[in-house]
């Protein structure tokens, strides 16, 4: 007896931990692809003031100091902004994929009790900590963005 109970505890143990995993990826996506979003935007707009900068270099207008200025700070935060977004968006890839690994242990979870063949139960836990290192990563990458914003605005 203690052992069927036992194995019910750990058969939802082992179907819930990639549903929540999953769970808590989906809202961490949410915040990033916002971040995402606004970073992007931000971009397109100091590209088109960069743009305007540009055709009146191209009419050889000459600059004054406050519009060479406003140009090289431009210039400046367009290139933080790229390394910004590149970091949001390995973020959000890594959680993308540790939602695919949790599917893909669910899956694999569900095989193994509901079907007769036997999938290695190895190669569940290997797919389930690769999700989990994923999250890692996507975390450490917009931890890493979000000490960029830090650092940017202290000056």
């Amino acid at each position: 007896m203690e052992h069927t109970v036992l194995t019910a505890f750990q058969a939802i143990q082992a179907v819930l931990a990639p549903a929540l995993g999953i769970s808590v990826v989906g809202l961490l996506l949410l915040a990033l692809n916002a971040r995402y979003s606004a970073i992007v935007n931000r971009i397109r707009m100091m590209n088109d003031e960069k743009r305007r900068f540009h055709k009146l270099i191209a009419e050889n207008v000459e600059l004054s100091y406050t519009e060479t200025a406003r140009y090289n700070s431009v210039r400046s935060q367009t290139r933080a902004l790229l390394g910004r977004s590149r970091l949001v968006r390995n973020a959000i890839l890594a959680l993308q994929t540790a939602i695919a690994l949790f599917v893909v242990t669910s899956v694999m979870i569900g095989l193994n009790f509901f079907l007769p063949t036997e999938i290695p139960h190895a190669a569940t836990l290997v797919s389930f900590i690769a999700g989990m290192l994923c999250v890692l990563v996507g975390i450490v990458s917009a931890a890493k963005e979000r000490r960029c914003t830090v650092r940017s605005r202290s000056f």
